[in-house]
């Protein structure tokens, strides 16, 4: 134990002459000052280590499984998460911070020859029923944490699919209950959080509130790798919910149903989410290569007509009915997180459902489908409505750092599953002709782009109005640049 305090005094020191020692870049010596002071059963060096395989290998965009990190860090506790910073910061080495690996970013959650931390073993969680307060580790899938709190008759804001990590929440978080309750990130009470110095610090609406700002849907793990959260749990009980699944070309009226839904529901337990789906197969003007899936949940028993519009839809298959929230998070099959790894790309837009770019947005999108053909596994389109419930809910518990305009609007959100094998030339020119599809639609002045499903070409914190406060808040607690420029991110710049 003295040993591990007399190395902590002294990476404490060496972090001082970081702006020297950090050009060096010795991951080497970083993997080997780990495992001397965490231990063999937290860190993995091998490549042959179960655990390597599975960190290495579990990225939900599978084009990043090809980083081989020099080791893996696996921290128990925030101390561990602290000394593992201070290591690596001493040593110059670059390196990631990874809870599920969902971002489908380049280098955000891995690292090539460099040290990759594991929060997977951080599964702590509680509740206290007193408060209502619930508090978890980041290591937990949302699925793991609603069975937990589902014993209360509580639950989180947190993801829509069960296998997702929290991590989701720090980049704002997007709910079945966010049209009550506003995004993952508004419900945030207090953070632990190891500041990139790695003193171990309190994030709240009062102490170190700046940080607290940030954290709320800001940038992700940029100022630090947060190691708990405290936040308000929600009631929860049966909920009415389910898939529509239209087949063949019905997008005319499932887009005019879904328009209408985003514009004219007033019921904040009511929510949806349009899943629009091409698969690269010929359509023979048929509609043959598609696939609309509508995900419906309703907080109660009874929906009334909320979802008439689109039941009245021909469709192939209806599994709407009572289910709990965790059979919710498994809609449409358990392990969807995990059986869809793949090539898989995320894009973001935002628009008014008022205007012609609500259509514009799905006409390019249809389009480069059909032209595109061959160069893609499939691309599928969401379409996830902010109802203005959602945003005054937000406000009402302090906002976040994309301060949301009013509702009604909503994120398209896009993702592009390309071919396992094809050569590097031809994956960037079929990503380059995606983006600009994308960007060819004139996203909504004001409002902000959706962190947890965006480009990092796209640059989405510019897109806040808070931008200019973030860059001060980054700046502060990342003074010497050590997660600027030893670990992927979102850019401040």
């Amino acid at each position: 134990m003295l040993s591990v305090r007399i190395l902590v005094a002294t990476l404490t020191m060496s972090s001082l002459v970081f702006g020297l020692l950090g050009l060096l870049e010795d991951p080497a010596t970083a993997c080997r000052n780990l495992t001397s002071s965490l231990g063999i059963e937290r860190t993995a060096v091998s490549p042959l280590d179960l655990r390597y395989i599975n960190s290495r290998h579990s990225y939900w965009n599978t084009k990043l499984d090809a980083h081989a990190p020099a080791c893996i860090v696996y921290p128990e506790d925030a101390e561990d998460v602290s000394l593992a910073l201070k290591v690596i910061k001493a040593t110059g080495s670059r390196f990631a911070i990874k809870a599920a690996g969902h971002n489908t970013n380049d280098l955000f959650s891995s690292v090539e020859d460099g040290v990759l931390i594991d929060l997977t073993h951080m599964t702590g969680k509680s509740y206290d029923e007193s408060t209502t307060l619930a508090t978890y580790e980041p290591g937990s899938s949302w699925g793991d944490l609603y069975q937990y709190y589902l014993q209360y008759g509580r639950t989180v804001v947190g993801g829509r699919v069960y296998d997702v990590g929290t991590g989701l929440a720090l980049g704002g978080g997007m709910s079945y209950l966010s049209p009550q309750y506003g995004m993952a990130c508004d419900g945030f009470r207090e953070l632990e959080i190891v500041l990139p110095s790695g003193e171990i610090v309190t994030a709240s609406s009062t102490e170190n509130s700046d940080l607290f700002f940030g954290l709320r849907g800001g940038g992700g793990n940029a100022y630090g790798v947060v190691t708990k959260y405290t936040v308000q749990s929600r009631p929860i009980g049966t909920l009415y919910a389910g898939n529509l699944l239209y087949v063949l070309d019905h997008h005319e009226q499932i887009l005019n149903a879904t328009r209408d839904f985003i514009l004219y529901n007033t019921d904040p337990k009511a929510a949806i989410l349009m899943n629009f789906n091409i698969l690269t197969t010929p359509d023979l003007d048929l509609g043959l290569d598609q696939a609309c899936l509508m995900f419906l949940v309703y907080d109660g028993e009874d929906p009334g007509d909320a979802y008439a519009n689109f039941t009245a839809i021909p469709h192939l298959l209806n599994t709407l009915g009572p289910k709990t929230y965790p059979e919710v998070a498994n809609l449409v099959i358990p392990k969807l997180a995990v059986l869809s790894r793949a090539d898989n790309i995320f894009r973001i837009g935002v628009h008014r459902a008022n205007d012609s770019s609500y259509r514009t947005a799905f006409d390019r999108f249809y389009q480069w489908a059909q032209d595109n053909k061959g160069d893609y596994t499939f691309i599928h389109m969401d379409y996830n409505p902010v109802p203005k419930s959602l945003t005054d809910a937000s406000r009402a518990q302090g906002g976040n750092a994309m301060e949301m305009p009013d509702g009604p609007w909503f994120w398209a959100e896009y993702t592009l599953t390309t071919p396992p094998l094809i050569s590097a030339k031809k994956y960037d020119e079929i990503q380059a002709s995606f983006k600009a599809m994308v960007d060819g639609t004139p996203n909504a002045e004001g409002l902000p782009y959706f962190l947890n499903e965006a480009h990092a070409d796209q640059e989405p914190l510019k897109t806040f109005v808070s931008y200019e406060r973030l860059q001060r808040i980054k700046r502060k607690y990342d003074p010497d640049d050590f997660f600027a420029s030893k670990t992927g991110g979102w850019s401040f710049e």
